[in-house]
């Protein structure tokens, strides 16, 4: 028993048909019209909600709209007007076993999912429990989105999911001990604030923390611990963490981070800092702000894994 990858993050918009534009036209991903077609009303992983699919890899970002004027979405949008990531489901191949395991380390499935639910369909963990996280879990499923639904490639799969979090030992408590995804201490990286040999600061944004990784299939949960009060990252633990945690970004890997800058930047997405030009560097990280992502981080790359 185990969770063995992740099956989709959920992002909240205000505007579906907006949401596809940007992360269709924008950034080139697909909405996989063999599950969600676009014409129709598509129920999502919430309640009164109209959703659309779109596969990165092994897992999906989910956008969802609400469809009416009550509920956990249309709440949600009340207070975050720009949407956001709202939820991360994670596969689970015994999905009893795996619900046994989590209750044994004090996490609870949320009192208003108990009713009528059977224990194999997809349910949200109380974020009481979770420091905070709105976390789903729900059984395996094999998912080969056709090729028609992939992009452009600019998108290869999902790098990691990024997490900001007050404590290190909370988030390797609920990632490695509860879901038991164990971390990988050949990732732990990060520090104070950095500079260039010659004094200069590091091009694109300056937020020292901390990162940590607990890798779930070809995916990553990526730990952000601010390494001082003043960052951004800081700030923003402050303001959305109150329980210890809230989702950060998504970081979708790409083979070229600077044909994407290209397309999304002409698209009129918003870019944070400055990338080194083609051939000056090996890795490539691209920002885009979240104003102009529904109310989501993007942090785009090309770190290769280790060999």
């Amino acid at each position: 028993m185990s969770f063995t990858r992740i099956d989709h993050v959920t992002i909240l918009a205000p505007d579906l048909d907006k949401a596809r534009d940007i992360y269709c036209n924008g950034f080139g991903m697909s909405v996989d019209q063999s599950r969600t077609p676009i014409s129709k009303i598509n129920p999502g992983s919430l309640p009164d909600v109209n959703s659309l699919l779109m596969p990165i890899a092994e897992m999906c970002v989910e956008f969802a709209t609400p469809i009416t004027e009550k509920g956990e979405a249309y709440e949600f949008i009340q207070e975050k007007s720009s949407g956001g990531i709202h939820h991360l489901c994670l596969n689970s191949d015994n999905l009893t076993e795996d619900i046994k395991h989590l209750e044994s380390k004090g996490i609870k499935i949320r009192s208003d999912q108990l009713e009528g639910w059977n224990g194999k369909t997809p349910v949200l963990l109380d974020p009481e429990t979770t420091f905070g996280l709105q976390l789903m879990v729900c059984s395996s499923e094999d998912y080969y989105p056709h090729p028609a639904y992939r992009g452009n490639g600019n998108f290869n799969g999902m790098a990691h999911i990024g997490i900001a979090a007050r404590s290190y030992e909370e988030q390797k408590f609920l990632w490695e001990e509860c879901f038991k995804l164990p971390q990988d201490f050949t990732r732990d990286r990060g520090g104070p604030r950095q500079t260039n040999p010659d004094g200069t600061p590091r091009l694109g944004p300056d937020d020292p923390v901390y990162l940590k990784e607990f890798p779930i299939g070809s995916c990553v949960i990526e730990i952000s611990i601010p390494a001082d009060e003043d960052s951004g990252t800081a700030k923003f633990v402050a303001q959305r963490a109150l329980k210890g945690a809230a989702f950060h970004h998504i970081g979708p890997w790409s083979p070229n981070v600077h044909k994407v800058i290209d397309q999304a930047t002409e698209y009129g997405i918003q870019q944070i800092g400055a990338v080194p030009e083609p051939g000056l560097d090996i890795n490539y990280v691209a920002w885009f702000h979240p104003k102009t992502c529904i109310g989501t981080l993007v942090e785009v790359w090309n770190r290769a894994e280790p060999h």
